[in-house]
């Protein structure tokens, strides 16, 4: 099966990927182990990265190498630009044995356990808030108060300690209790019986399957709602579920190794980054045995994660448009969903070709040369295939503000060199690109404020070309001084007899046969 997914990955990453053999240096993919959660974040990495990869798992290059360290010594020896860890078994292993790549790891607990003292180790963890689980206990059952969990370890204490600054929050009390013994876990559970509403049941390895069965039960018996962060605990035996997903996790690895490679940040820069997005699964049959109602908003927000997961799986047959359509939907319900969106942008690129990158890649070089508004129309073309693509509509922002500035700039050199009314135009140029710019709105005023005096002296000029049919001058003189004060009736008004004077005469010329 291992073999068999890594064929399809690699296949998948060169069809799509070609422009990115930079330097034709692979970067290395270490797993943990062979598990369906790990495969899910290689695709999401896989789907983004530009570079090429080379996979291995830990066990595999643990059997292979009798001392593991030869393996990083290859990889620090061949130059490989970094390593993406998945895993906590991978990313420890990895931090303790590299000090000069850069180790960005993914799907890994409670960061904080790998150490983060080191300036080249950085990545995504996985927890999800356990703000986000007291959220969903208001929403199910408004009034709850008295929450519970249980921990054996360090982390399992660590994991559970936001609990206790985030409760009163939500008007919960949360209380958290160590058991060192799982002999000890039927004991604690009788001690709850009676105060419990609600018990969160964190990653640690004191639940086993004894003792989740054992819990599972007992939530049920005294109507109390479990919580889990692992979606399949909740098709057996709990309330509700709320885990990371794992695909997203994927691509947000991918695209902070991608920053990273290309030398735009660097792990000391990225630090860790938490998931923005997660998974919401419901046992309505436990809830119900259990005495406990589930409200319609939480009936369809599961209803929206079974979606996902359709179109993820979609995705991944390589079913691109019906995927699009499944992820059309979900954000048609739930327009704020970052995951659907940014898996609907990815089947668009993927639909698209390369076409989206080379535009990109246009508009970039565009915007070095300042070719703003050749920039700019590189990006309104992305945003033509894809209306959702962030960089392309954080890229007309950019273009516009910089052409702006720009324009601004060049007025003000016109002003330094004595060209008040070359000024005038380029501030409202400026303007015209992008009216906020506040700046050249008030270099603007203060040029006109300083001209205004000289109004009369141009009108005085101005009238004196007019009557000696000096026509085309004054009409330059005239316009002129409206670019200092727009309103100016007399200047307006010889500005019309002069362009009519200028247009008869022309119209004779025309019937004479006069050439100008």
């Amino acid at each position: 099966m291992r073999n068999i997914i890594f064929a399809f990955f690699f296949l998948l990453f060169t069809l799509t990927n070609s422009i990115s053999s930079q330097k034709g240096k692979l970067i290395e993919v270490l797993i943990s182990s062979d598990n369906r959660i790990y495969e899910q974040g290689l695709y999401g990495i896989q789907s983004v990265i530009d570079a090429e990869l080379n996979v291995s798992y830990l066990d595999i290059v643990t059997s292979e190498m009798q001392d593991i360290s030869l393996y990083f010594k290859k990889l620090e020896d061949s130059q490989v630009p970094m390593l993406i860890a998945i895993g906590p078994s991978a990313a420890k292993t990895a931090k303790e044995n590299l000090k000069n790549i850069p180790v960005v790891f993914s799907m890994v607990n409670a960061p904080k356990s790998l150490g983060l003292d080191q300036e080249n180790i950085c990545g995504v963890g996985m927890d999800v808030s356990i703000a986000e689980f007291f959220q969903t206990l208001n929403d199910i059952k408004p009034g709850i108060k008295n929450v519970y969990s249980f921990y054996s370890t360090n982390d399992g204490e660590y994991s559970s300690g936001e609990g206790e600054y985030v409760d009163l929050k939500y008007k919960l009390l949360f209380q958290k209790k160590k058991i060192l013994d799982k002999k000890d876990f039927s004991k604690e559970l009788k001690e709850i019986a009676g105060k419990a509403e609600a018990f969160l049941m964190i990653n640690d390895p004191l639940y086993g399957k004894n003792e989740f069965e054992e819990l599972s039960k007992f939530c049920k018996e005294n109507k109390i709602i479990l919580m889990t962060s692992f979606p399949a605990l909740v098709k057996v035996g709990a309330t509700f579920g709320i885990s990371p997903d794992y695909s997203k996790i994927g691509v947000l690895t991918g695209q902070m190794a991608n920053r990273i490679y290309t030398g735009a940040s660097s792990c000391e820069k990225e630090r860790v980054q938490l998931p923005d997005q997660s998974s919401f699964f419901i046992n309505e049959e436990y809830a119900k045995e259990s005495g406990i109602e589930l409200p319609p908003a939480i009936i369809e927000r599961a209803k929206l994660t079974r979606l996902f997961d359709a179109g993820v799986n979609l995705l991944n047959e390589g079913k691109l448009n019906s995927a699009k359509i499944v992820f059309d939907a979900i954000l048609k319900s739930d327009p704020g969903n970052k995951s659907a969106l940014a898996y609907k942008q990815t089947i668009i690129e993927k639909l698209s070709g390369t076409k989206t990158q080379v535009l990109l890649q246009s508009a970039e070089n565009h915007m070095k040369n300042k070719r703003y508004a050749q920039a700019r129309a590189d990006y309104q073309k992305v945003l033509a295939i894809n209306p959702s693509n962030e960089i392309a509509r954080q890229g007309v922002q950019t273009s516009l503000n910089a052409q702006s500035e720009m324009e601004r700039t060049t007025g003000l050199e016109y002003a330094r060199n004595g060209k008040a009314f070359d000024a005038i135009r380029m501030f409202l140029a400026a303007l015209r690109t992008l009216p906020t710019n506040a700046k050249a709105t008030a270099d603007l005023n203060a040029l006109r404020s300083a001209e205004s005096p000289n109004m009369p002296e141009y009108i005085k000029k101005g009238i004196k070309l007019y009557e000696e049919r000096e026509y085309e001058k004054a009409i330059e003189i005239f316009e002129n001084a409206l670019l200092v004060v727009p309103g100016n009736k007399e200047a307006q008004e010889y500005l019309r007899l002069s362009k009519k004077k200028q247009e008869a005469i022309i119209t004779l010329k025309k019937k004479l046969g006069i050439e100008n």
